[in-house]
Parts: structure tokens; C-alpha cells; sequence
């Protein structure tokens, strides 16, 4: 009948037609039609310069490992204990100053705390003088210096570096330093760094600092390292412990036989990495009421040991300049890796001034005997 087949035509014509276009007006993938839909982006990763952890390119920390760094002189004595936010560091160096006591240089780079609005103590602190090693500390990662004072002489040595210089006096109506209310002067200054930071979009980020391994596992002392159970640097008149945590993954310090903790986190302070830097003390710069203020030689070369995961090697350190960074290398001259994360620096004056202690080496003598 003419009438059924234009009926099967008409029938056969929509079923077609459906599977074309599919239900409510979606498209069906006919097989071999190549396929519409939107590659998922790879995720691409900064690392920072001196810690060697890799961060998400666009959160905070990738941001700040592109800006500078800034180094600030944090006061280690009784009163000024316990510091704000050292936890927040990328690298601290423990220096010697008059009296055998000890101050920091503390590295903020890809971590950087600040202060809000009703200024509580979440900026970096107390912030003190400058000393006359600290160029040559400093001048390695370029960026920003911030220090409350100093004499003079220490003070014109900082300014001759690149090294932008941010002190009290010169900050002054720019909000980046603040007087706190919970601590009495002279240990009462703070420091927003991340603002000190945004201030100078013009200075470049750091170069690289030590040498890392990709993972904690792959690190040097890990790898091929003793088992340690407690590293005691003592100075004349400063003892700094470091035990590991209970996962074998940090450092956990203790200043003087307390433990060391940070006033903004009530956390103790922790590194994922520390090294000691045998160094010699020029002793040259005099002063009427402090006498001899010592100078940590950090530009030569001389005996190191690094401690990362619960273990330590021995190494070599060397800087060849001031604006040189410190190479750390074994006997054979192949380079020290350290594992992601922050590192402590105890410049551990050479003896008979200084002396290291490491607990639960496995060699005949717990206490290396420093270069002379």
C-alpha cells in the first residue's frame, strides 16, 4: 500500500534524525568524531629559592618566592624571648655578638607574616642593631635589611652593600615598623615584612641558597648520614640544642635549656635542616663600653655539619664573596643536598670559644673536634 510506505519512510527518516541529535536538543558522538571537550591544564609550581619547596604558581607563597627577601636582626637574649613568628623563616643564622651571647639574622622570603590592623603581635620581633658580620651574611640574598639602629660604623658598612637598607629611623610613615605594648623596650620593636615586601617591587628574589634534594628520603644526611639524638652548639655564653621531632622530619630547639618556642603560635621552633658552620672571630672592631665585638668570618671556606631527618654528615663550607652563596660539599667536592624546607645556620665560633657536642653519633668521638 502506497500509504504504509511512505509511512516506514517517514518513520525510518525520525529515527535518524533523533539519533543525530540526541534528546532535548544534545548531541550524540557518532564513533570516530573526535571528541570536544577541554584538556585539563597541567599545574605549574614555583620553588622557592630558598627553602626548595615547591609551591602552586598563584598562592601566596609562590607570589612572595618572586619578590625579595628581607633579613631581619631578631634579638636573642632572655628578655626577648620568645620571638615572633621564626617558625614563618626560610633561613636563620645564629651569629656570636659581645659577651658570647647570641642575635639572628632572620631570612623571611616565601612565608611573610604581617600586622593587622589593631597591631597584634603577628609581625616579626623583636627587630634589633646591626653587627658587623651581618653584610656579609646578608649580601647573598640581596633584598631588604631591617635592624633598629647600630653603630655607625656597622651601620655604613650594611649601607655600602646593594642590600636595601630599612631601619626605624628611615621607615618612618611608611607603617612598617611598630612599637608593641606587650614588651618593654628596647625589645619591643616589630616589623611587618610583608608590607616592607610590597613596598619594593622592584628588587629582585633571591638566588638560590643551599643546595636541595627533591624529598626529605633523597636528602644527603638522610641518605647517607649517622643517626643523631641531640646537637648541642655551645657559645661562650649561649647553649642551642636541636632534638628530632618524633617523626624524624624536624628539629626541634631548645635555647639555654628551655624550650624555645613562638610567641605567635606557641609553637616550638622547628627546622627541617640544620647546619654549623665551623668560623673563625675577628675580634678587631673595639668598642669604649663593650670592648672586642666579634665578627663571624663567613667569606673562606671551613669544616660544616649538616643535619637533616634525624641524621647528620660532615662537610666542607665555602663562600667565596660577599654576595657569594655558601656551598656545602663532602669529601669528594659533590654537593651537600638539604631537604625541602626552612634551615638554621649556627655559626658556631671554632674553639676553644665554641664547641659542638653531637649526641648518639655513631663514631668513636661524640664531640668532633672543630677546624682550628
Amino acid at each position: 500500500m502506497k500509504f504504509s510506505r511512505i509511512a516506514l519512510v517517514l518513520a525510518s527518516t525520525t529515527v535518524v534524525t533523533l539519533a543525530l541529535t540526541g534528546c532535548a536538543g544534545g548531541s550524540i558522538a557518532l564513533p570516530g568524531a573526535s571528541s570536544t571537550a577541554t584538556p585539563t591544564a597541567e599545574k605549574v609550581f614555583v620553588t622557592a629559592p630558598l627553602t626548595g619547596v615547591k609551591y602552586e604558581q598563584g598562592t601566596p607563597e609562590a607570589l612572595a618566592a618572586a619578590g625579595p627577601s628581607v633579613a631581619c636582626k631578631v634579638d636573642n637574649s632572655d628578655a626577648a624571648r620568645p620571638q615572633q613568628n621564626l617558625n614563618k623563616t626560610d633561613m636563620v643564622f645564629d651569629e656570636m655578638v659581645e659577651g658570647g651571647l647570641t642575635r639572628f639574622v632572620a631570612v623571611f622570603h616565601s612565608q611573610l607574616p604581617t600586622t593587622d590592623a589593631i597591631k597584634t603581635a603577628v609581625g616579626v620581633a623583636p627587630v634589633r642593631s646591626i653587627r658587623p658580620m651581618d653584610p656579609d651574611i646578608i649580601s647573598q640574598f640581596g633584598g631588604i635589611v631591617c635592624y633598629s639602629g647600630g653603630q655607625l660604623k656597622f651601620v655604613n658598612l650594611m649601607r655600602a652593600t646593594k642590600v636595601f637598607n630599612a631601619s626605624e629611623t628611615s621607615e618612618q610613615g611608611n607603617h612598617t615598623f611598630s612599637r608593641l605594648t606587650t614588651r618593654q623596650a628596647p625589645h619591643n620593636v616589630q616589623v611587618n615584612v610583608k608590607l616592607l615586601a610590597a613596598n619594593h617591587p622592584e628588587i629582585a628574589a633571591p638566588q638560590q641558597g643551599f643546595d636541595f634534594a627533591p624529598d626529605l628520603a633523597a636528602a644527603t644526611a638522610v641518605s647517607a648520614g649517622t643517626a643523631v639524638t641531640k646537637i648541642k652548639v655551645a657559645f661562650p655564653a649561649a647553649l642551642a640544642e636541636w632534638v628530632p621531632s618524633s617523626d624524624g622530619s624536624q628539629w626541634l630547639r631548645i635555647q639555654d635549656g628551655k624550650v624555645d618556642t613562638d610567641s605567635a603560635t606557641k609553637e616550638q621552633l622547628h627546622a627541617t635542616n640544620v647546619v654549623v658552620l665551623d668560623v673563625q672571630e675577628d675580634r678587631s672592631y673595639a668598642d669604649p663600653k663593650y670592648g672586642h665585638i666579634p665578627k663571624a668570618m663567613i667569606i673562606g671556606t671551613g669544616k660544616a655539619w649538616v643535619f637533616t631527618g634525624g641524621k647528620y654528615v660532615e662537610a666542607t663550607w665555602t663562600k667565596s664573596n660577599q654576595t657569594a652563596r655558601i656551598i656545602l660539599t663532602d669529601a669528594k667536592g659533590a654537593a651537600i643536598n638539604l631537604a625541602p624546607g626552612n634551615t638554621w645556620v649556627e655559626l658556631k665560633p671554632a674553639a676553644p670559644e665554641g664547641k659542638l657536642t653531637i649526641v648518639g653519633a655513631a663514631s668513636p668521638s661524640s664531640s668532633p673536634t672543630p677546624t682550628k
